[in-house]
C-alpha cells in the first residue's frame, strides 16, 4: 500500500498501538541536525564499506536512506512497502512488549528525535539515526527480516514483570536527560543511580528481560562470521561512529552466539565490553528457536502458569481446547498428583478463541475476575473437549439439562447448562451454568448466589504468556509515558548559525561554489562561533572535494587541528572527518 499522508500510516496499524505513534514534524530538524546526519552517514558508510555485512550496504538504497539528509517517513514507507514493511514515528522508547508487537507486525519503529551535535559518536536515547540508518537497511535481507519478525512474535509473548516496566521508565528518563545538552550533571547522576538500584534489585530477571538481552546482542549489537573474522549487522553498531570503531578493537571480547547470551546483561549508556558472533542469518533463527523452546508460551504447564502468576501482570493461559483466558492469575490449585486443577484470576478478565474475544465474555462481564476447574473427568479419564459425541450425550451435556460433573481432582460441579460454546473442531470449550455449585472437598469454590458460572474446558495448559489474547478489546499496554524528549529552545545566536549551515548546504547542492560566500561564513565563525567544528569541516570538504586551491584550506585545517584539543569527542570527530576528506 502506498501512503500519501502520515495519518494514513497511523490508521493502518492496530488501534491499541496508535497511542505510541506521533507524526514526524520534519520542520523541527534544524540545518545543523541535517549536517550532523550527513556527517554520521558519510563517516559510517566510509568506515563500514569493508566492515558491515553486504546486506546493510545493499539495503541503504532499497530502504530509501539517503546520506545527505534526515529521511522523511513518507519516503521511507514508499521504499519499505516494497519489501513488506512499514515505518511509524514514535517519541523515544516504547514499552518492550509493544515494541516487540510492532516488530512482529513488520513495522519499523523510528524515533522522531535527532541526536544533538555533542552526541555524534553515541547517544543513549533512541534517535532517527539509530532506527532509520541502523535498523532499516538490514531488513531488506529476507532471512534477517523473517528473524526480526519472528523475534517480535516471541518477544510480545514473553513473560514480563512489574519490575521490567519500572526499569523501562528509568531507562527512558535517563536517555532523555542525557541527550538534552543543558541537563545538570547532578540530575543525570540521580537518574543513573535510580536505574542502577532498579536493575541491581532485579535479581530474578523475567523471561522478557532475558529475551531482551538476546535482542540486544543480535539485532542491536550483532556480528556475523567468526570471532576472528566478522562483519557488522547490529543496528547499534551500524548507526554509531564510536561503537562501530570500538567493536573492532581486540579489547572487546568476541563470543560465538548461543542461547547463553541471555546471561549477559547490558548497559545502554556505555560501549559494550563483549559482543556475540553468529555464523550467518540462519544461525540467528536457530538460536532464537532453541531459546523459544524454553519459553512459557511454548512449554505451557504448571511452571509456565506460575510464571504468569509471579509477574503480577495480566497474562493469558491457553487450554488444549484452544480457549484463552486473559487476566491476572491469583490462585492455582493442584491435585494430589501435582496437576493443575483450578485457576483463578482477579480483576479484569476476558475469554477468547484464536485471539478473538468470545461474545459476552469481555472485561465488562468478567470485571471481578474468573475461575474454573480444568482437567479430566473422573472415571472417563478424559477432559470434556476430548469426549466423543456419544459420550457427550451420555453425560447429558446439552443446554437446559442439569448435570453433576466430578473431575479427577475431586472438584464437583453441579448446575443447569445454559450455553455451550464449541471450537472449530466441534469440541466443547466453554460451558455456562445457572444455579451452579462448585466444591473441592470441604471448600466452596462457587456459590449459586454469585450468578452464572462459566467453566472453560481443557485437560491442560498448553501455553502461557504475558498480555491479553485480544488486545483490540482488552488492551493491557501501559499508557504512553509522560516522560518525553525535552524540546530545545534555540537562541538567536543558534538560529544565526543555522542560516550559515543552510547557506553552505545550498551552495554544495547547487555545485556553484562562491569563494566570497565561503569567506563570509568563515568570518562569522571566527567572530561568533569559535568552537564550531562541523561547519568548518563542511567548508573544508567543499574546497578539497572541488579541488579549489585557496589559503582558506590551510586556515581551516589548522583551526580544526587546534579544536581537537577541546576534549576527546572533538578529537575523534575532527580526526575522523579529516581522514574522510583525504580518502575521497
Amino acid at each position: 500500500m502506498v501512503f500519501t499522508t502520515q495519518e494514513e500510516i497511523i490508521q493502518s496499524i492496530p488501534s491499541y498501538l496508535r497511542q505510541f505513534v506521533v507524526e514526524q514534524d520534519y520542520d523541527m530538524y534544524t540545518p545543523q541536525d541535517h549536517a550532523v546526519w550527513r556527517y554520521i552517514m558519510h563517516r559510517n558508510v566510509s568506515f563500514l564499506q569493508d566492515k558491515a555485512h553486504q546486506a546493510y550496504m545493499n539495503g541503504l538504497v532499497q530502504t530509501g536512506i539517503t546520506l545527505e539528509k534526515i529521511p522523511n517517513i513518507i519516503e521511507m514507507n514508499d521504499c519499505l512497502g516494497k519489501i513488506g514493511w512499514k515505518a511509524v514515528v514514535v517519541d523515544g522508547f516504547v514499552p518492550p512488549a509493544a515494541f516487540m508487537e510492532f516488530q512482529a507486525l513488520k513495522i519499523l519503529v523510528v524515533s522522531a528525535e535527532m541526536r544533538n551535535i555533542n552526541n555524534v559518536l553515541y547517544t543513549p536515547a533512541p534517535d532517527i539515526v539509530h532506527e532509520a540508518a541502523g535498523h532499516a537497511p538490514i531488513i531488506a535481507n529476507i532471512e534477517y527480516s523473517e528473524y526480526l519478525r519472528k523475534f517480535g512474535e516471541y518477544g510480545m509473548k514473553s513473560v514480563f514483570s512489574k519490575e521490567d516496566y519500572e526499569i523501562y521508565e528509568a531507562i527512558r528518563y535517563l536517555s532523555i536527560i542525557k541527550e538534552y545538552p543543558e541537563t545538570p550533571e547532578e540530575e543525570i547522576k540521580r537518574a543513573e543511580k535510580d536505574l542502577d538500584e532498579k536493575m541491581n534489585s532485579n535479581n530474578d530477571p523475567s523471561e522478557s528481560n532475558l529475551l531482551s538481552r538476546m535482542h540486544w546482542w543480535t539485532v542491536e549489537y550483532g556480528l556475523l562470521g567468526t570471532p576472528e573474522s566478522f562483519k557488522i549487522f547490529g543496528a547499534g553498531l551500524l548507526s554509531s561512529v564510536g561503537e562501530s570503531k570500538h567493536c573492532m578493537d581486540d579489547v572487546v571480547k568476541k563470543i560465538p552466539l548461543s542461547t547463553d547470551c541471555v546471561n549477559y546483561a547490558y548497559d545502554i549508556t556505555n560501549m559494550q565490553p563483549q559482543l556475540f558472533v553468529a555464523r550467518d542469518f540462519e544461525h540467528l533463527t536457530e538460536v532464537l528457536e532453541a531459546y523459544a523452546d524454553t519459553m512459557c508460551f511454548r512449554k505451557g504447564g504448571l511452571e509456565s502458569l506460575k510464571q504468569i502468576q509471579k509477574s503480577r501482570q495480566v497474562g493469558t493461559y491457553v487450554l488444549d481446547s484452544g480457549i484463552q483466558v486473559s487476566g491476572m492469575v491469583s490462585d492455582i490449585k493442584t491435585d494430589s498428583n501435582g496437576n493443575i486443577a483450578f485457576i483463578k484470576t482477579v480483576g479484569n478478565t476476558a475469554l477468547a478463541y484464536q485471539d478473538n474475544q468470545l461474545n459476552g465474555h469481555g472485561i465488562e462481564y468478567h470485571h471481578d475476575g474468573f475461575s474454573s476447574p480444568i482437567g479430566k473427568l473422573k472415571d472417563l479419564g478424559k477432559s470434556i473437549n476430548q469426549l466423543s459425541d456419544s459420550e457427550v450425550l451420555r453425560l447429558g451435556l446439552v443446554e437446559n439439562n442439569n448435570v453433576n460433573l466430578i473431575f479427577e481432582s475431586e472438584i464437583h460441579v453441579s448446575g443447569t447448562i445454559r450455553e455451550i460454546i464449541y471450537n472449530n473442531e466441534r469440541q466443547i470449550m466453554l460451558i455456562s451454568f445457572s444455579n451452579c455449585t462448585v466444591t473441592w472437598n470441604d471448600e466452596l469454590l462457587f456459590n449459586p448466589t454469585w450468578g452464572q458460572f462459566d467453566m472453560v474446558i481443557g485437560s491442560e495448559v498448553v501455553s502461557a504468556y504475558s498480555g491479553s489474547a485480544d488486545k483490540e478489546h482488552f488492551n493491557v499496554y501501559p499508557p504512553k509515558s509522560e516522560k518525553k524528549a525535552i524540546k530545545i529552545v534555540h537562541t538567536d545566536e543558534q538560529k544565526h548559525l543555522f542560516k550559515l549551515y543552510t547557506y553552505i548546504r545550498e551552495m554544495r547542492e547547487s555545485g556553484h561554489i562562491k569563494m566570497d560566500g565561503l569567506y563570509m561564513v568563515y568570518e562569522q565563525l571566527s567572530t561568533h562561533f569559535k568552537k564550531e567544528w562541523l561547519l568548518r569541516w563542511e567548508i573544508l570538504e567543499i574546497l578539497m572535494t572541488n579541488q579549489i586551491e585557496d589559503k582558506l584550506i590551510e586556515i581551516l585545517h589548522t583551526e580544526l587541528l587546534e579544536l581537537r584539543s577541546i576534549n576527546e569527542t572533538y578529537h575523534n570527530v575532527i580526526s575522523g572527518g579529516l581522514s574522510m576528506i583525504l580518502a575521497k
